[in-house]
């Protein structure tokens, strides 16, 4: 009776040790995860405020500038558009400066713009080019103004920081599928004899496999849902003391994390599990006492 107790409890530790160790390594995929969707909204969001400076020549009516930005707003390129009178601008300049400079020069000599902000997918560094070029041959237009080196910079900064995302990202999963197949692996070795006898008096391949499949899929399901619970405890801790850490986060990118996790635990808990019994499958039994 104490010997069942014992071997009760020991599969039982086994079984709690393999779900955490499940689970941590999911966690840490997963925040690794969410920092590289997390990265790309933010590249995405400073490319949508990537704006072009469009100044209006001075004696334009109000109903053609007004014309004006509806044919601007009806572009591809264009995600919003914003109208500042030369007043505006006068204002603006005079709280940038912190003097009123017009009291010095008499007169405004700031032109009315419109504010052109670009879609994501056009402020590339090509693109922006040829849409300047192309806002400059409009005759309501006095002249183009933008920063060129913010987009190509952007765009540098994203290409080196997705390389080093991606070599960190295949680094980490090598080292989360060794750690889970070790895990499981040495939950499967106290039960090589059972394993062994099983095989020798007859059982298929499929039968002696399908028990321990099925506990590896629970496993990884567990493991799975308690990574993605410290995920979800993480991301609270952040909203509350650093909210501006998930201010490009939306709930379609959320499910697509936590389905990931979901799909690797249980993909790398099944892989494991299958080629472990394998293993001890096709040792004899001399082997098994050294393996």
């Amino acid at each position: 009776m104490s010997d069942q107790r014992y071997l009760r409890s020991r599969t039982r530790t086994s079984n709690v040790s393999t779900v955490v160790g499940i689970a941590l390594v999911l966690f840490m995929l997963g925040v690794l995860g969410f920092l590289v969707l997390n990265a790309h909204a933010l590249e995405r969001y400073f490319k949508e405020n990537v704006r072009v400076e469009l100044f209006l020549k001075r004696d334009l009516k109000e109903v053609d500038i007004m014309q004006f930005r509806k044919e601007l707003d009806t572009e591809a390129y264009a995600k919003e558009t914003r109208y500042v009178t030369a007043d505006e601008a006068a204002d603006q300049l005079k709280q940038d400066l912190g003097e009123d400079f017009l009291g010095v020069l008499g007169s405004n000599p700031l032109l009315p713009s419109v504010e052109l902000r670009l879609n994501a997918d056009h402020a590339q560094a090509d693109s922006l080019k040829w849409i300047v070029e192309q806002l400059k041959k409009d005759q309501r237009v006095q002249e183009v103004a933008y920063n060129a080196a913010v987009v190509e910079n952007i765009d540098a900064n994203v290409n080196k920081m997705g390389l080093l995302v991606l070599g960190f990202t295949v680094l980490l999963l090598f080292v989360a599928i060794a750690l889970i197949n070790n895990t499981i692996r040495l939950a499967i070795y106290s039960k090589r004899f059972l394993i062994r006898t099983m095989h020798l008096v007859g059982a298929t391949q499929w039968f002696i496999k399908r028990p321990f499949l099925g506990q590896s899929l629970w496993q990884g399901i567990v493991g799975s849902v308690l990574a993605i619970g410290l995920l979800v405890g993480l991301l609270q801790l952040t909203n509350r003391y650093m909210p501006d850490l998930l201010a490009f986060t939306d709930m379609p990118t959320l499910a697509l994390l936590f389905a990931g996790v979901l799909l690797l635990g249980l993909l790398i808990s099944l892989i494991s599990t299958w080629f472990a019994v394998r293993r001890y499958l096709r040792m004899n039994s001399e082997d098994l006492h050294w393996s």
